[in-house]
């Protein structure tokens, strides 16, 4: 534990101690390396150990198309991989072209199938015509993430802008009205084929309120209202619809809500860290696999016990 590190000791056991944290720092590497395609392999009292074919992938997503709201970095960006590294065709989905671009390359280069549709979720006609793009190209859609957003102002609500970008009005337009508008379009195809899975990215703070991120905190507090409401509405549809609420992951959108430096960060977790982006893309794949067919309407947090 951190607060050990500095006790003298026996040579022999602090020489057992770097050997194994340095076993340790080699497994976790080897772990996202290999794309954090299952969590089998991930040592909850201990770090992590690699799983015993990390780098192979399964293949459980083959045929399976999935579409991925705010995929051009952080988390997104990550699971894009994870699912194409399975088998999925994955539609990459953000604003800035480039990036967008960037990664379906890095996704093919690797062997895997992805394109890119530009579209701002603030805006319900790009949405749809995002959905429609994703059915023209691959025939369905399967699975749906619903993880555009941004980390809006900071202060009190007498202080924080209302209007422009990253506003109050713009939280909630990116953070909450992204949701719903992905959910509406993308519900009729899934109702259609005769099921679907949604996953839509809630917070930490979706579960708490905050005195400096109010507007950020109503906006994750509504995401876990509409996705438990959605999943009430269609259960008799076969789409389930859930929620991930990540506590601090090692993304710029974190950076920025730190006020520029992620140093400290993850130093009150239980873990005594920060989550890699590779991390939350694994356990959303494992929440939208085929045999986790009775998980509906639930909140997944992915903290490393930090609420517990």
């Amino acid at each position: 534990m951190d607060g050990e590190n500095g006790k003298a000791g026996n040579p022999a056991d602090n020489k057992a101690t770097n050997a194994d944290a340095r076993e340790t720092d080699s497994s976790r590497r080897r772990f996202l390396a290999g794309g954090a395609a299952g969590l089998t392999g991930l040592a909850l009292a201990g770090g992590f150990a690699a799983p015993a074919a990390s780098a192979a992938a399964s293949g459980r997503y083959r045929d399976s198309v999935v579409l991925i709201a705010g995929s051009t970095s952080g988390i997104g960006e990550a699971t894009a991989h994870a699912y194409a590294r399975e088998g999925a065709s994955v539609v990459v989905c953000g604003r800035r072209q480039e990036r967008g671009n960037a990664v379906v390359t890095a996704i093919r280069e690797a062997g895997g199938e992805a394109s890119f549709v530009q579209a701002d979720v603030r805006e319900p006609e790009q949405v749809r015509h995002l959905v429609e793009r994703t059915v023209e190209t691959y025939g369905r859609l399967d699975i749906a993430f619903n993880n555009a957003g941004i980390e809006g102002p900071r202060g009190g609500f007498d202080e924080i802008d209302i209007d422009g970008d990253g506003g109050y009005r713009d939280v909630m337009r990116t953070n909450v009205d992204g949701v719903f508008f992905g959910m509406r379009y993308q519900i009729p195809v899934m109702r259609k084929q005769g099921g679907g899975v949604i996953v839509n990215t809630g917070s930490m703070l979706s579960h708490r309120g905050s005195d400096f991120a109010g507007a950020y905190a109503g906006s994750k507090h509504a995401v876990i209202g509409l996705t438990r409401s959605a999943a009430q509405r269609e259960a008799g549809n076969g789409i389930r619809v859930i929620s991930v609420s990540p506590g601090g992951v090692e993304t710029d959108l974190l950076e920025r809500f730190l006020g520029g430096s992620l140093e400290g960060a993850g130093e009150d977790n239980p873990m005594g860290r920060i989550a890699q982006p590779e991390e939350v893309a694994a356990v959303i794949l494992n929440l939208t696999a085929a045999d986790a067919t009775f998980l509906n309407g639930d909140d997944v947090k992915i903290d490393g016990a930090q609420s517990a």
